[in-house]
């Protein structure tokens, strides 16, 4: 009886259990990101496109443009003929290239992402390594999801290219440098052709202030000394002064040659300026 009654207890519980957000690969779009690329700032402008409003919270983005590392309630997320889903999986991995239709890969450089993601996780795991252990940690894939080489040769090497879905490359640097015209390039890819009056309203709307200020709407108990969004510029890592930082530079510049090659990334590290 006892058996019996904690079955029923059990299937209860199920039924009872809110529905989850399901990603659905002929419905969506997939953006793909290695973590501290970015990420949160295009998810919001993409937000915006797609659902014709600002996100009011840093926590309201996740609802508009759903993370298959955390899927939100089904009832939490606005109905949309079509969704962009964040995620940070690696090609042929935890999705194999059956699960995608359209891609837009999002792409930043490694050192500044290093450093982002260096600072993001001596706050949210307690990493307690340097920026060179980190570095050394990172190259070899000790850090999830993977090396940051691994994630990109995944997407981007020539084997990739004749997968069966659609790829979108866009890098968060000329995001920096010319948003109104990249905001239209993401625009045209989530099948959207806003008009430059609004793309300029988008950019004011996503501005590096306009998000810290979301994220001051959201308060974060367990460390609230740290600020997710950070400098929102390129080129963080040419300011690194110390022997150490330089060196970190220099261990990715090292094991990420090929792949920061050809993505473009092939200006001197700090310590060659000299």
């Amino acid at each position: 009886m006892q058996t019996l009654m904690t079955k029923v207890v059990s299937l209860r519980k199920r039924l009872l259990r809110p529905a989850i957000f399901k990603p659905d690969a002929a419905r969506d779009i997939f953006l793909v990101t290695y973590p501290r690329s970015g990420t949160t700032w295009i998810s919001c402008i993409a937000a915006d496109l797609l659902f014709q409003k600002s996100p009011d919270k840093l926590t309201d983005i996740r609802l508009m443009v759903p993370d298959v590392h955390a899927l939100p309630e089904k009832s939490e997320v606005p109905a949309a003929r079509q969704y962009l889903i964040k995620s940070h999986f690696q090609l042929n991995k935890e999705m194999p290239s059956r699960e995608y239709r359209k891609v837009i890969y999002l792409i930043r450089d490694p050192r500044d992402v290093m450093l982002s993601y260096h600072r993001y996780v001596r706050f949210d795991s307690n990493y307690e390594g340097d920026l060179k252990e980190f570095a050394m940690d990172w190259v070899a894939g000790r850090i999830w999801p993977c090396s940051w080489q691994e994630h990109v040769n995944s997407w981007l090497a020539r084997r990739a290219r004749s997968a069966p879905f659609e790829l979108t490359l866009l890098r968060y640097e000329d995001f920096i440098a010319d948003p109104i015209g990249q905001i239209g390039v993401l625009a045209k890819v989530l099948g959207f052709n806003p008009g430059r009056t609004r793309i300029e309203e988008i950019v004011a709307d996503t501005s590096p202030e306009a998000m810290r200020e979301r994220e001051r709407k959201v308060k974060n108990k367990a460390n609230p000394e740290f600020k997710f969004i950070a400098a929102a510029k390129a080129g963080i890592w040419k300011e690194l002064r110390s022997q150490d930082e330089r060196d970190a530079v220099l261990i990715l510049e090292e094991f990420a040659k090929d792949a920061m090659q050809r993505m473009g990334y092939t200006r001197p590290s700090p310590a060659r300026d000299q």
